[in-house]
């Protein structure tokens, strides 16, 4: 696959703005109209704009995912990076994306900011990605399709065969959502880049890393797909300290694998503790740090355990997620808590 044909030409003729600190970061700086007084916090200069093409940090990354620092971008949260992706490859009310739903909310609202129409493709009935269907019905302005694995709201991985079938048969860009890779027993299509031009992966470090408010997700894609982000992007998308925090959480790896192990083994205790719960009809199968289940009353259920300062996500309007909620794994404690006044509340509901 040539993917320039997918890219916008004004895109790939565009010039980028040609910042100061492309080149030189050190010596007598008196290029950028900075002040020359020296301002710190925790060791980063905050006086001079920051590296615009985040070496450190994406060689850092590269060593954490096994890529090279050519193929992997960082951004302010993966949204920013869902915001290049739809100035890369997406003409303004011509061309198409697609989804396969139910999934993650901010892919629609992108499409909807950008003036782009959103297909919406259904996962089956167990939540898995029919790669067959989509090839067979996928309009032909559609470039993109945004898949979500492990899914948001559901929990369940698509299957990686399914997945790369649509990244061989088809003629578009396959962007996978990794949000929660670092959850699953099954590990990271990355490995998969050098096969498949057309694939981008999202990953982040606001999960498994417990960096959410750091806002620091990155974009794993061919050279040529990051060369392209690197032409859209503000010159000083990430500040130099989101940049060092982001390189000392990613050398706390085994904080991090800790922490992952304690939230699974939580995850597949409070998924059985609900199964026992009268009133919960099925909890489903996760791959992620939370858990979709089903049960009676669902809205009233949410609104009690909200009114005690118990906050998860009301999932039971949408459309596929009928009558489900949505629930984060916490501490054991806080689990417990939650266990407890569900176990109560459906009791009371029941009467």
């Amino acid at each position: 696959m040539e993917i320039s044909q997918l890219i916008r030409p004004n895109i790939l003729s565009l010039e980028p703005y040609h910042s100061a600190r492309e080149k030189v970061q050190e010596g007598i700086l008196l290029d950028a109209n900075e002040s020359p007084f020296s301002c710190q916090w925790n060791g980063v200069s905050l006086n001079r704009y920051p590296d615009p093409y985040q070496r450190t940090l994406r060689a850092a990354l590269a060593d954490y995912t096994g890529l090279s620092p050519e193929q992997v971008l960082a951004g302010a949260g993966s949204d920013e990076v869902l915001d290049w992706i739809f100035k890369v490859f997406c003409n303004p009310s011509r061309d198409e994306v697609a989804v396969a739903e139910p999934t993650y909310g901010m892919y629609r609202v992108m499409a909807d900011i950008y003036d782009v129409r959103l297909h919406s493709f259904p996962l089956d009935e167990n939540y898995a990605l029919r790669a067959g269907e989509f090839l067979s019905t996928a309009p032909p302005r559609v470039k993109v399709m945004f898949l979500c694995s492990p899914n948001n709201p559901t929990g369940n991985l698509l299957e990686r065969d399914e997945i790369l079938r649509l990244c061989s048969q088809w003629r578009g860009v396959v962007v996978v959502d990794e949000a929660y890779v670092e959850f699953s027993e099954e590990a990271s299509l990355a490995g998969a880049l050098g096969q498949f031009p057309n694939l981008i992966l999202l990953r982040t470090l606001s999960k498994a890393f417990g960096s959410a408010a750091l806002r620091l997700g990155y974009a794993c894609a061919s050279p040529q797909i990051t060369s392209c982000f690197l032409k859209v992007k503000a010159p000083y998308n990430l500040n130099a300290i989101t940049m060092k925090r982001g390189q000392e959480a990613l050398g706390d790896r085994k904080i991090v694998e800790q922490q992952v192990a304690l939230i699974k083994q939580e995850r597949e205790r409070v998924a059985g503790c609900l199964q026992e719960i009268g009133g919960v009809e099925k909890v489903f199968p996760s791959s992620s740090n939370f858990l979709l289940f089903r049960c009676r009353s669902a809205s009233e259920v949410y609104r009690r355990l909200f009114e005690e300062g118990i906050v998860i996500r009301d999932r039971s309007e949408g459309p596929r997620t009928r009558g489900c909620l949505r629930v984060t794994i916490g501490l054991p404690q806080e689990n417990d808590l939650f266990l407890a006044r569900v176990a109560k509340y459906l009791e009371v509901l029941k009467q």
